[in-house]
């Protein structure tokens, strides 16, 4: 990603490098600290670092059905988010064909908790319990996606462990004490919050950043690293290399009661909202 539109200022940090040691006690400070961390030879003995590539994915789940997507964050006309784009239902081997031609259509993003659902045993192959987070609240993401695959400025309102098991990722980070000036957006869920700055058709691209604003973290992310970013923190994230990768959220219950008065209501109208609304693949979107 260019910083060529950024607006002076201190040039952006690359987070603490660090190996794991007594993961009860990191996971302790990094809470405490609420800054970010890349975890180094974190993966040790997980199957999923051995396991995970894209040949695994399409010989052995080569039939399974899979959501693959082309979405973007954009601004309505009449104020407020929507996402645009398309999605398409492909098998695994399809997919990973696609993938791998690099042909004249770009291909899409497999992202979300679908193939977790799908495949259950999926979750035995990572071992984030090793993080004492067993005993929190938790929702769990796969990624697999190409080269160029972008997702704009957002903040996730939990605390993030991402692990990459294939590929590259860049990721740009801002403090949540830059709130105002990111101009946050309310999405029709209550857990992600975006950027204006970073929404298309004005903006959302790779290569500019998001109001000319220099993050305050800038750095690759590799394959066999973990990165953790606390509650709040925006990122915007460009893949760098083929990657397979997957997440792990939680919320702790003082997190809960803290956030909980201002996010139940807004849970319920946004229940109640999909159940008016159509649903394609699961995902809610504006054919474009």
């Amino acid at each position: 990603m260019s910083t060529a539109t950024a607006q002076k200022g201190a040039a952006p940090l690359v987070p603490e490098r660090m190996p794991l040691d007594n993961r009860r006690a990191f996971y302790e400070r990094i809470e405490a600290n609420n800054k970010p961390v890349i975890l180094t030879d974190a993966m040790k003995g997980w199957p999923a670092a051995e396991r995970w590539t894209f040949d695994y994915f399409a010989t052995k789940y080569r039939d399974v059905s899979v959501p693959v997507e082309w979405l973007q964050y954009n601004a309505k006309d009449t104020g407020g988010v929507e996402r645009v784009g398309r999605v398409r239902k492909m098998s695994m081997q399809e997919y990973v064909d696609t993938l791998k031609a690099k042909g004249d259509e770009t291909p899409g993003y497999l992202i979300g908790n679908d193939l977790f659902r799908t495949l259950p045993e999926l979750h035995k192959d990572v071992r984030f319990d090793e993080y004492a987070v067993q005993r929190k609240l938790t929702e769990q993401l796969f990624f697999m996606g190409p080269r160029g695959t972008f997702t704009q400025l957002h903040l996730d309102r939990a605390h993030n462990l991402h692990a990459v098991m294939v590929g590259r990722k860049q990721w740009q980070l801002y403090s949540p004490r830059r709130d105002a000036e990111l101009r946050p957006a309310k999405l029709s869920h209550p857990w992600s919050v975006v950027s204006t700055h970073d929404l298309t058709p004005h903006g959302g691209k790779a290569d500019q950043l998001p109001g000319g604003l220099v993050p305050d973290y800038d750095f690759v992310l590799e394959a066999g690293e973990i990165l953790y970013l606390p509650y709040g923190w925006w990122h915007r994230v460009y893949t760098v290399e083929d990657a397979i990768a997957t997440n792990y959220w939680w919320w702790t219950w003082s997190m809960l009661a803290r956030l909980g008065p201002k996010l139940i209501p807004s849970i319920a109208l946004s229940a109640a909202g999909r159940i008016r609304k159509q649903q394609k693949l699961g995902r809610e979107y504006r054919e474009q």
